[in-house]
């Protein structure tokens, strides 16, 4: 019989741990964050002076004065667990559970230890989450990954899968490439990382934004070979004609993808297509959307331009990813169809220079020009947004990570920016519906029953976003899955 243990705290009842049977699944240590300023990822006001109870992987109690310690008795024919005993002074941190069977005779004593996190005032918020990412090309210097061995790459991207983590990030949506066997491990506790959505194989068409091979090589449809990114390191997948788009959705799915991208528009780095230029038919789009549909979840889409954005609305997209050349009509017909945007904030850094020959150097300031329009039109149509980087080809700069959410203060309000940055983001993920692979609770929020996915940060976000930035150095602890990955507080 399943029954739902209950704990007295004070004059709070919260949630422990559900157990089976005789309390088998008591843990046996829970964490205790105390004297915390809650900033919950919906609301602009912080929760002062409160205290957090994670048990497992799971928040189970926000309140006041929660105590560490104390005696209690579980009676299993009604999985009501009381208090009995307040130890005060003792100087032990634990909860000592006594199980009594339906006659009240003791049958077992547990103890659990309460592993006490003095906040010490700190802000106490959900963990960070990008709903743009690239694992792969965030770890690798420019093209880099076509000249190393696959395993070397794999390497950096267990790297970086861990420096999220201790920037902040607890949850990415990957949007382009290889990560299936690194989010198995991930997800496993072989190694440190974020939750992973992962879109898979980026689907392109000849000549399109991911079209990576060389100017000689022709479509497998003439020679009958794929180029190296498919074939090797899965970042790109170029078809063309519905068939072949129903094919690789699928196969992206057969992966593990919780959401599928395909490109429907020129980019920046391309090597052969303009900006401006629509890719994919109506009939292509529709095919990946038709494949993804039939598996619960949805198709996201690269693309800047007005054409493109009013192309894979109409047919089926539920996210674009960029729109920083879009216009009013592109604008207004995603607020009224409650598509999300997420867009960029790019400036001209110099660094970025460097990686781009004239002509794409050319077409990212059309972009850099481009995306405060964008942000104008969000404001005006209240558009969903919600917050990706994008950041690529340089590891170096990836610890400015965060830094870009301040970027758009000029248009957003510092909760509004907060929002995007965990619980509207949380909102994206959980688009994939039953390909979601985290369905014990909800992201992007602190509230019972959701994921223990938890920092803290030194400062109030809620007057200045910019503290969540410079690479996580004003948060000294990170919590995902309710396992502590970073603790540099005293």
């Amino acid at each position: 019989m399943k029954v739902q243990t209950t704990v007295l705290l004070g004059t709070a009842v919260s949630a422990l741990v559900a157990v089976q049977a005789l309390a088998q699944d008591i843990p046996s240590e829970v964490t205790l964050f105390k004297d915390v300023n809650i900033f919950d990822g919906k609301n602009d006001a912080l929760l002062e002076g409160y205290d957090v109870l994670v048990v497992r992987n799971l928040i189970q109690q926000i309140a006041e004065d929660i105590p560490v310690s104390g005696t209690y008795e579980l009676e299993v024919s009604t999985g009501a667990l009381e208090r009995v005993e307040t130890l005060p002074g003792s100087g032990v941190n634990g909860y000592s559970i006594t199980i009594r069977d339906a006659d009240g005779v003791e049958t077992q004593t547990q103890q659990v230890a309460v592993n006490v996190i003095e906040g010490g005032g700190r802000t106490l918020m959900p963990g960070l989450i990008d709903a743009h990412y690239h694992l792969m090309l965030a770890a690798s210097q420019g093209d880099s990954w076509r000249l190393e061995q696959p395993d070397y790459t794999h390497a950096t991207m267990v790297v970086e899968a861990n420096n999220l983590l201790q920037r902040g990030f607890t949850s990415i949506r990957d949007t382009a490439g290889p990560g299936f066997g690194i989010k198995k491990a991930v997800d496993e506790g072989m190694i440190p990382g974020p939750r992973m959505y992962l879109s898979g194989t980026l689907i392109t068409q000849t000549s399109g934004h991911a079209d990576r091979t060389l100017p000689f090589e022709e479509p497998r449809i003439f020679s009958g070979r794929a180029p190296v990114g498919e074939e090797v390191m899965k970042l790109d997948r170029v078809v063309n004609g519905r068939d072949e788009v129903l094919a690789a959705t699928r196969q992206n799915l057969k992966q593990g993808a919780t959401q599928i991208k395909i490109a429907i528009g020129g980019g920046v780095y391309s090597l052969y297509d303009p900006l401006d230029v629509t890719e994919f038919t109506e009939d292509e789009i529709r095919a990946a959307v038709d494949a993804a549909s039939d598996w619960g979840t949805y198709v996201t889409a690269h693309v800047y331009t007005p054409k493109g954005v009013l192309r894979g609305i109409r047919n089926g997209l539920k996210t674009i990813e960029h729109g920083q050349l879009m216009d009013e009509e592109a604008a207004r017909e995603m607020a009224e169809r409650g598509v999300y945007l997420i867009t960029q904030p790019f400036e001209a850094e110099e660094n970025l220079r460097a990686l781009a020959n004239d002509i794409q150097w050319a077409k990212y300031l059309q972009v850099v020009e481009g995306w405060q329009r964008t942000a104008d039109l969000v404001k005006q149509y209240d558009i969903k947004m919600g917050f990706g980087t994008d950041l690529v080809f340089a590891p170096d700069t990836n610890g400015q990570q965060a830094d870009f959410l301040a970027r758009f203060g000029k248009w957003f309000s510092n909760i509004e920016m907060l929002r995007m940055i965990t619980s509207t983001n949380a909102e994206i993920l959980a688009l994939s519906g039953p390909r979601n692979p985290y369905q014990e609770g909800p992201l992007g929020v602190i509230e019972e029953g959701a994921y223990a996915d938890i920092i803290l940060v030194d400062g109030n976000p809620l007057e200045d976003v910019s503290i969540l930035g410079s690479n996580g150095a004003n948060i000294p602890l990170v919590m995902k899955d309710g396992r502590i990955f970073k603790n540099t507080m005293n």
